[in-house]
C-alpha cells in the first residue's frame, strides 16, 4: 500500500494549471496560487517539432493490427485515448483501482497491467512543468511501487499495435532522432520513451516534491511506458540511456 499522505503531496505540489479552452487550452505555471505568466508550450508538439525526424514511419508501424472498435474515422484513436484517460482518472481519484464492469476494455487491461506489475495508481493527469523551458504536459498516471519504494510515472499509450520499433524512413533510408539523441533511431518506441523520460525529469526537478516524497519514505521516481490494446498489454521501463538525456532533450527543444 502507498505511503500515508502520498496522494496528498502529489496533489499539494502541483506546480501548473491547465488554462484555457478548445485551441486555447494550454498550461500555465502557478505562482502565489493562481496561474500567472506565459502560456506553456506542450510537451508532445515540442518533441515532434525538436526531436522526431523528418522522416514517415513506415505501414508496418502506422498500420493497426486491432480494430478500435467503435472509435473509427479520423482521430478515432485520439478520442478513444482521451476517453480511457478519462476513465482511469474517476477510477484513481475513486480509489476504485480494480478493473470492473461498466469500463471500456482498456481500461481494465490497463488496470490489470498495472497490478500485475506491482503498481498500485495513486493520481493521474498530474500537470508538471519548466517555466525556462516554456514546457508543460501532465502525468498520465502517477503509481507506487511497493518493491522499491518508489514513486512511478506512467506513460499510458492505447494502440500503437504495429511495429513500435520499425524505423521512419526518408530517401530510402532509415532516420536518426534529431541532438541529442542523434544515436537513436525515429521509431514509435522511441518517440514515447523521449517523451516519457521528459515528463520524468520535469517532475524530479521539482526539490519541493522530491524533499516531501522522501520524508514519507518515498526512495525516487522511476517511469514506466505502457501500451494497450484490445490484443494485449506491454510495458517498458524507461532505460537509463533516456533518463539520462531528458535535460539535454529539455534544453534541445
Amino acid at each position: 500500500m502507498a505511503p500515508r499522505g502520498l496522494k496528498k503531496i502529489i496533489k499539494d505540489t502541483i506546480r501548473a494549471k491547465l488554462v484555457g479552452k478548445g485551441k486555447w487550452k494550454a498550461f500555465q505555471a502557478i505562482s502565489n496560487g493562481v496561474p500567472n505568466g506565459h502560456k506553456l508550450r506542450g510537451l508532445t508538439k515540442a518533441l515532434e517539432s525538436n526531436s522526431w525526424s523528418s522522416g514517415a514511419l513506415p505501414r508496418i508501424a502506422t498500420q493497426s493490427k486491432v480494430q478500435r472498435g467503435g472509435w473509427k474515422g479520423r482521430g478515432g484513436g485520439r478520442r478513444r485515448g482521451a476517453a480511457v484517460d478519462a476513465q482511469l482518472t474517476r477510477a484513481v481519484n475513486s480509489g476504485k483501482i480494480q478493473p470492473s464492469d461498466g469500463q471500456y476494455n482498456l481500461t481494465k487491461l490497463a488496470l490489470a497491467a498495472l497490478a500485475r506489475h506491482g503498481l498500485e495508481p495513486v493520481a493521474c493527469q498530474r500537470a508538471v512543468c519548466s517555466p525556462r523551458h516554456r514546457i508543460g504536459t501532465a502525468i498520465d498516471l502517477l503509481a507506487y511501487e511497493k518493491q522499491s519504494a518508489k514513486l512511478v510515472v506512467v506513460e499510458l499509450k492505447c494502440g500503437h499495435s504495429g511495429s513500435k520499433t520499425a524505423a521512419a524512413r526518408k530517401d530510402g533510408e532509415n532516420c536518426h532522432m534529431q541532438p541529442p539523441l542523434s544515436r537513436a533511431l525515429d521509431s514509435t518506441l522511441n518517440r514515447h520513451l523521449a517523451q516519457l523520460a521528459v515528463t520524468r525529469e520535469l517532475l524530479v526537478r521539482e526539490a519541493n516534491t522530491l524533499g516531501k516524497l522522501q520524508a514519507i519514505g518515498v526512495e525516487g521516481i522511476d517511469a514506466v511506458l505502457l501500451y494497450v490494446d484490445d490484443a494485449n498489454t506491454t510495458l517498458y521501463r524507461c532505460p537509463n540511456w533516456w533518463t539520462s538525456r531528458a535535460l539535454r532533450i529539455l534544453d534541445a527543444i
